[in-house]
């Protein structure tokens, strides 16, 4: 479990988490959305040690973050990052020491890129190789920073279906997304941020009873019925 206990952060004078207060529980996907600005990658990279001098608490199990060292920390946490690094180093030199990450890239039907450096791979290819590294870690919270940003179809559904699995091995997921219809289609529940604020945290149904996406993403809801006369929600 990660609990977060009016989690602040504050950076050149400015700050950009305000006070956040909640709770992910294992075996859930949480969904965060929020307009450009919000602090979305802010509250993941916070979340994954990046920015260490938090105010407030941040416990995983009950034990604060700040006061892990960096080997616990490699069991607490790992994130698919928005931007992957763009180097020389081949792929086979990256998973030296990794046999699962390896064995993940096979099972992607990408084992090629092995032979590759991450600077002759594509933006997706690069999304691909890192996500087997993630995958391969245990760990109790895994973050995706809008990860299917640079997929094409075929990965973006590989990507949520490991999102699945790993809710069903009773991790705890979360993952960021600009489109409102995906976020509610895949997860548990959704966490939205307003300018560094938590504004709302719930499930699917309440994030559309509470008209969330139009009071903080200017969206239309509109209620559709498809060829099997099921009824379905989407947001314009």
């Amino acid at each position: 479990m990660v609990e977060a206990d009016s989690l602040v952060l504050e950076e050149g004078g400015s700050r950009l988490l305000d006070g956040l207060s909640f709770t992910l529980e294992e075996g859930r996907i949480y969904a965060l959305c929020g307009v450009n600005g919000s602090g979305k990658t802010t509250l993941i990279r916070t979340l994954n040690s990046y920015f260490p001098h938090y105010g407030g608490s941040l416990r995983f199990n009950g034990k604060e973050l700040s006061r892990c060292g960096r080997k616990e920390k490699e069991k607490l946490h790992a994130v698919l990052p928005q931007n992957i690094p763009v180097s020389s180093v081949s792929t086979s030199a990256l998973f030296e020491h990794n046999a699962g990450a390896a064995t993940l890239l096979d099972e992607f039907s990408l084992s090629h890129l092995m032979k590759q450096n991450l600077a002759s791979l594509s933006g997706g290819e690069r999304v691909m190789v890192f996500l087997s590294l993630m995958l391969s870690r245990d760990a109790l919270l895994y973050s995706f920073d809008e990860s299917e940003a640079n997929l094409d179809a075929k990965y973006r559904k590989l990507i949520e279906q490991r999102m699945r699995n790993l809710a069903e091995e009773r991790k705890t997921v979360l993952a960021s997304f600009h489109d409102i219809n995906k976020a509610l289609e895949i997860s548990d529940e959704l966490i939205v941020l307003s300018k560094g604020r938590l504004v709302f945290k719930g499930t699917p149904a309440m994030f559309i009873s509470d008209d969330i996406g139009g009071r903080f993403f200017s969206l239309t809801l509109r209620r559709l019925t498809d060829e099997d006369g099921r009824q379905y929600s989407l947001f314009f």
